[in-house]
C-alpha cells in the first residue's frame, strides 16, 4: 500500500481537481491521508466529504501550524509501505504511483520529473539535466552538483517507509521545507531511482505565497541555510557544504530581491533594501569563496542595485 499525504489549507478552490487526480490512480492499493490545517473557507467540509465517498480516504483535521507541521501530523498516521506527497494546488498524472513503483524495484526510493502549468495554460518542463534519462543511482554516484537538483521537491518522490522511520519535516523554517527533508532521506538512502518523465503537474496559482512578499525571507534562507550545513555534515561531507550554502544563500538573496521589486513591497525605496541584502556578510562571505554564475549572480556579486531591480521588471513582464 502507499500512502499518500496531502496538506491543505484554505484549499476549496483546487482540492476536488488534486483529489480527483490522486485517486484516479491505476494503482489502487492507497491510503490517502488529507490534513485541513485550519482552513477557514470551506475545505475541511470538502474533505469530509471525500472521506465519506471513498473509504481509501483519511482525514486529520488541525488548527493551523504549516505545511510541515501538517505533513508531520500525517507521517505519524500513516500505514502503507511506501510514502508520497502530494500539494493540494497540484495533480499528478493518472499512472505516476504504478509507473513509480516500477521505476523504484529495490531502491530506497525514486524521483521523477514535473511539469509548471502557468495560469495561461503554457507549460514548463521541470527535469534534471544533468541527467540525461532514467537511471539507478547509488549514492557515491550523487555529486555535490547533482544533490542539488536531486534534493528538492517531496512531491516527486516516493519513499519507502522505513527510509522516514525518523525523518520529518522542519517546523517553523517555512522555506525550502522539502529541500531540508530530502537532504536527510537521501542521506540515509543507498540508492535512488530517478525516472524521467514529468508527472506531477505543478499548478502555479495567482496570487499564491511563493508570489507575494515576505519581509523575512531572506532571515528564513540563512536560517535554512544552516539546517541545511548539519545534514550535509552528518550524511555527506564537507565538500557538499559550499554549493549548498551558495544555493540557499544567494538564491535566497535573489529571491528576496525579486519579492522586494514585486507589486507587494510596502515601501517605496526599493534601491536601498536591495542594497542592503547585496551587502549582508553571508552573500558577501558566499561570494568570497565561490565565484558568480550568470547575470543575476553577476549583478548581485557587483551591488548593482538598479540593475537588479530593472531586470526584475522585465522577469514580472515576461512571466505576465
Amino acid at each position: 500500500m502507499i500512502t499518500i499525504i496531502i496538506p491543505v489549507y484554505n484549499g476549496e478552490r483546487f482540492l476536488d481537481r488534486c483529489l480527483t487526480s490522486v485517486l484516479g490512480q491505476t494503482y489502487k492499493d492507497l491510503q490517502v491521508i488529507v490534513v485541513n490545517d485550519g482552513s477557514a473557507d470551506n475545505t475541511g467540509a470538502i474533505c469530509d466529504g471525500w472521506a465519506r465517498a471513498d473509504s481509501r480516504v483519511q482525514v486529520i483535521h488541525q488548527a493551523n501550524a504549516g505545511v510541515s507541521a501538517a505533513r508531520n501530523a500525517a507521517l505519524e498516521a500513516a500505514e502503507g509501505e511506501y510514502i508520497g506527497f502530494v500539494d493540494a494546488d497540484d495533480t499528478i498524472e493518472p499512472d505516476t504511483y504504478a509507473r513509480a513503483l516500477e521505476a523504484m524495484g529495490d531502491c530506497d526510493l525514486v524521483m521523477w520529473d514535473a511539469v509548471t502549468v502557468w495560469p495561461d495554460g503554457r507549460r514548463e518542463p521541470d527535469t534534471i539535466d544533468l541527467l540525461p534519462e532514467s537511471r539507478v543511482m547509488e549514492k557515491k554516484d550523487w555529486s555535490s552538483r547533482l544533490l542539488q537538483f536531486m534534493a528538492g521537491s517531496a512531491c516527486r518522490c516516493l519513499y519507502r517507509r522505513e527510509l522516514l522511520t525518523d525523518v520529518r519535516f522542519p517546523v517553523g523554517i517555512k522555506l525550502s521545507e522539502d529541500r531540508l527533508f530530502n537532504l536527510e532521506a537521501m542521506g540515509k538512502a543507498k540508492t535512488l531511482a530517478y525516472y524521467k518523465h514529468g508527472m506531477y503537474h505543478r499548478m502555479v496559482e495567482e496570487g499564491s505565497a511563493c508570489h507575494r512578499y515576505h519581509g523575512d525571507r531572506f532571515e528564513k534562507a540563512l536560517l535554512a541555510t544552516e539546517i541545511a550545513r548539519q545534514r550535509l555534515r552528518q550524511y555527506w561531507s564537507e565538500d557538499y557544504v559550499i554549493g549548498y550554502e551558495k544555493k540557499f544563500i544567494i538564491g535566497g538573496a535573489l529571491d528576496a530581491i525579486r519579492e522586494i521589486c514585486g507589486p507587494d513591497f510596502p515601501g517605496k525605496n526599493r534601491r536601498k533594501a536591495i542594497a542592503a541584502v547585496a551587502a549582508h556578510p553571508a552573500v558577501r562571505d558566499v561570494f568570497d569563496r565561490s565565484a558568480p554564475e550568470g547575470l543575476w549572480e553577476r549583478l548581485l556579486c557587483k551591488r548593482m542595485a538598479g540593475a537588479l531591480q530593472l531586470l526584475s521588471a522585465v522577469a514580472r513582464l515576461k512571466n505576465r
